[in-house]
């Protein structure tokens, strides 16, 4: 399926060097067989239901990253008026907060509500693996790499595979969430079943944004993070069991 992306240009002049942007993605679920899994599944016949209810109507959500040639900014598009409380697996995957990428200090920041608390999360970078391969996305020319996020979960670490395709035409090594490092703007990303998708573009050559750092939360890394949820999932299922 061709995908079409939305380029503007606010300014005819192309100057690398007073740059700024703004791009919107969509984030949806990659449809798997849900039904199979579901016969498998030991829970009732009820809870079944409501979960086939749940993967039918996933709407896509969407989300907004600004940048300039130093700095970005990722988090979810603010929407006036949504009546929309429904569970989606798409936002959930996504995770809460903003994202802070600075390249001269080498600094990602996840800044998120969590554990009845506000955290400012140092990200480590990702190791890319670039990959000689590409396609055509708008009219952009891109190119593939992958890279493994390790995640934290309940049984421990968690390995989810990423494949990102970037474009050098937009020379920002910028994209969704943490992801960045690349040698250009990544248009397209997979995260296991969760696909993001850039829909619209908007370029102004002779602007520069300014993007504040967040600074509102508790320092930790990404390891203090993660030992610190694990702690507290385990002390609450103690307390279950007593």
């Amino acid at each position: 399926m061709k995908k079409s992306i939305i380029l503007i240009y606010l300014f005819l002049s192309f100057n690398l060097h007073s740059q700024s942007g703004e791009v919107i993605y969509e984030a949806e679920m990659i449809p798997i067989d849900y039904e199979t899994k579901l016969k498998s599944d030991t829970i009732s016949e009820t809870q079944k239901a409501t979960l086939r209810a749940i993967f039918k109507n996933q709407p896509k959500v969407f989300y907004q990253l600004v940048f300039n040639t130093n700095e970005s900014f990722f988090e979810k598009e603010k929407v006036l008026n949504s009546d929309n409380n429904s569970f989606n697996i798409a936002e959930t995957k996504m995770g809460k907060g903003i994202y802070y990428t600075n390249n001269t200090a080498k600094l990602i920041i996840h800044q998120k509500e969590s554990l009845g608390g506000n955290f400012l999360i140092s990200i480590p970078p990702f190791e890319w693996k670039l990959i000689q391969e590409t396609k055509k996305i708008g009219n952009y020319i891109c190119f593939k790499a992958t890279t493994i996020k390790y995640v934290e979960g309940r049984n421990g670490k968690m390995q989810r595979a990423v494949i990102a395709w970037y474009t050098t035409q937009i020379p920002y090594n910028f994209g969704p969430k943490d992801y960045n490092g690349l040698p250009g703007l990544i248009l397209e990303l997979q995260e296991d079943n969760l696909l993001i998708n850039a829909t619209k573009i908007t370029i102004q050559p002779a602007k520069k944004r300014i993007i504040e750092k967040p600074s509102k939360g508790e320092k930790v890394t990404q390891q203090e993070y993660d030992s610190l949820v694990k702690k507290i999932y385990n002390e609450r299922r103690k307390m279950l069991k007593q």
